[in-house]
């Protein structure tokens, strides 16, 4: 039952579809959130004509092709926090959650976070940051000057990891307005559903989903897998999902399936069909999709970076250090051919079902909520 003394403003800049906003978290938490609390939705967004005249004023050109970093550009930043003040101020609400850093207002409020400036600064290196290649250092710098004054002013921060929670900290945050909340799996899988047998066809297949192929390394998945074809005995496949349009200069080698963008109810069938998920991510916020293979006990190969070490645990995978495709084939290996790591990642699967669901981030956000209220009383 929704609780009517508890009044959340929701507040995202989405995109369209709504459901597919940032991999489906706030679609997801805010039809959680409203069977435990009132909510009311908090709009910020720009107008279609807004979005179409910043979005080709913030063209750029990268090496992947040309972007758009307009949902950062210096007027979408301002006209969204002039929003979400003004909202704010008369939604009535008694707690702000904004997804992401959206700006300050009078009413108090939380701020669910996956990365931020201060951190994408220490990761700064002579090309940039995977991800933020648009954006040159003191871009940055300028979004993190903008971040903290949201950060300072926040009555409680929501990152969806422990890494992400420990740099705030390491950033000047008191601790004690900091509760780590993970998201939930957007495809669940009910506890007590078995796990698929895996590696038992005569061909091992591997899985690779993400549309920004260049920051999830899939150049160095796919060199990997023809290394793979070619010094070692056992048939492998890879199955490729995410991008639009096949993202390398050369046509999909022998043996690879490109699908394009897939929905995520096809996500859990892909995991189910596969033995092993490959995604060794170079900047990866939290990684959702880590989840989704682990609730369904599919192993995954990460990056030692990030989020990844804290998801995948001791029973979830491998993860490699290096950009050598070589390095990313023998890791691939040493998984496939463990049997231990399939049988623990096996067993886990129910647990992580019970903590990866959006119910259990919403109780979490209410709770959070009543402390805020009562430490303000």
């Amino acid at each position: 039952m929704p609780d009517d003394r508890l009044r959340i403003g929701f507040a995202c800049h989405w995109t369209e579809p709504r459901e597919t906003s940032w991999s489906g978290t706030p679609w997801n938490l805010r039809a959680a959130l409203g069977r435990v609390a009132e909510v009311t939705d908090v709009e910020v967004g720009l107008s279609a004509p807004e979005r179409q005249a910043v979005r080709l004023a913030s063209v750029r050109r990268t090496p992947a092709g040309w972007t758009s970093p307009w949902r950062h550009a210096r007027y979408t930043r301002a006209a969204v926090a002039g929003r979400v003040r003004r909202a704010g101020a008369r939604s009535g609400v008694d707690l702000l959650l904004q997804v992401q850093d959206l700006g300050v207002t009078r009413v108090p409020f939380a701020v669910l976070q996956d990365l931020s400036y201060a951190l994408l600064l220490d990761l700064y290196g002579p090309g940039g940051v995977p991800h933020f290649r648009t954006f040159g250092r003191r871009r940055i710098e300028a979004l993190r000057r903008r971040q903290d004054q949201v950060y300072d002013r926040a009555a409680m921060l929501l990152p969806m990891s422990g890494w992400l929670g420990d740099s705030l900290v390491a950033h000047g945050v008191e601790r004690g307005r900091v509760t780590v909340v993970n998201p939930g799996a957007n495809v669940p899988v009910p506890v007590g559903t078995p796990v698929p047998q895996r590696r038992t066809g005569a061909v091992w297949r591997l899985l690779f989903i993400g549309r920004d192929f260049d920051t999830k390394a899939g150049p160095q998945v796919v060199a990997a897998f023809e290394h793979l074809r070619a010094h070692w005995d056992t048939p492998v496949t890879l199955t490729v999902a995410g991008p639009a349009a096949w993202p390398l200069r050369s046509a999909p080698p022998e043996g690879v399936e490109f699908l394009g963008p897939v929905p995520f109810g096809r996500v859990g069938e892909l995991m189910d069909s596969h033995d092993l998920f490959v995604m060794p991510s170079l900047m990866e916020g939290f990684g959702i999709v880590f989840v989704e293979a682990l609730v369904r006990g599919l192993p995954c190969i990460a990056r030692d970076a990030c989020a990844m070490p804290e998801i995948l645990g001791d029973d979830g995978g491998r993860l490699v250090r290096s950009q050598d495709p070589v390095d990313l084939a023998d890791e691939i290996v040493r998984a496939l051919q463990d049997d231990d790591l399939y049988e623990a990642c096996a067993r886990a699967a129910d647990r992580r079902r019970r903590h990866y669901t959006w119910d259990r981030a919403a109780d979490q956000v209410v709770d959070v909520a009543h402390r805020v209220l009562a430490g303000r009383g």
